[in-house]
């Protein structure tokens, strides 16, 4: 489970205490100029064991912006939360705004050795109301076993979305705990793939 755009100082809270409630981990996106008077709730976020990524700090399109913008938007995101948690970690995984990179900011993240994440089931909060569905993540779960799922927890005066991506959240952690499926962070997701990956080049090797 993935949550972008934030922290929020109303949805974010919430999200965490029904992490806590399922004892499941998420990966929160932060953009970096949402974080100013909310550090407190990034360092919630660090403390329960939920992985804390960028969003970038402005939220730009890549491809609407030139790449020294871009890049130095991706170098702010890092910052920031930085400041917020007073580290010196300097990168963090970084995930696209709109899912959009240009040529030069992929060659800049790859150089740095900064994983790229992107998601594949969009749980619609940011959608007109008529398409949203609270039911998408736990359907996905029961239909294909998992998903890398795709909402936000920015402030917002729709207090119906909000509500949306509570009950969403809910009803996939029972799904999947109905369903055996174990809810994964980004880190543990990229250790699985890393273990993997030397496997199978240990036993090509033989």
């Amino acid at each position: 489970m993935t949550f972008d755009d934030g922290p929020g100082s109303k949805l974010t809270p919430v999200i965490l205490n029904v992490l806590a409630r399922n004892n499941a981990k998420a990966t929160f996106f932060l953009a970096g100029r949402n974080i100013a008077g909310r550090e407190e709730i990034v360092r919630q976020i660090a403390a329960g064991g939920h992985d804390i990524c960028s969003h970038g700090y402005d939220h730009l399109h890549q491809w609407k912006v030139s790449p020294i913008r871009a890049i130095k938007d991706i170098k702010q995101g890092w910052q920031a939360i930085d400041n917020a948690l007073e580290s010196n970690r300097g990168k963090y995984p970084f995930r696209p705004p709109y899912g959009k990179l240009n040529l030069i900011c992929l060659m800049y993240l790859l150089f740095c050795r900064v994983p790229i994440v992107y998601w594949s089931l969009n749980v619609g909060d940011t959608w007109p109301r008529a398409c949203c569905d609270q039911n998408r993540i736990a359907s996905v779960i029961e239909r294909v076993g998992g998903a890398v799922t795709l909402a936000h927890d920015f402030d917002r005066s729709d207090s119906s979305a909000d509500d949306m991506v509570i009950e969403s959240i809910r009803l996939g952690l029972n799904a999947a705990a109905k369903a055996g499926v174990k809810i994964f962070t980004v880190s543990q997701l990229l250790q699985l793939s890393r273990r993997k990956s030397s496997k199978s080049r240990w036993e090509y090797s033989v």
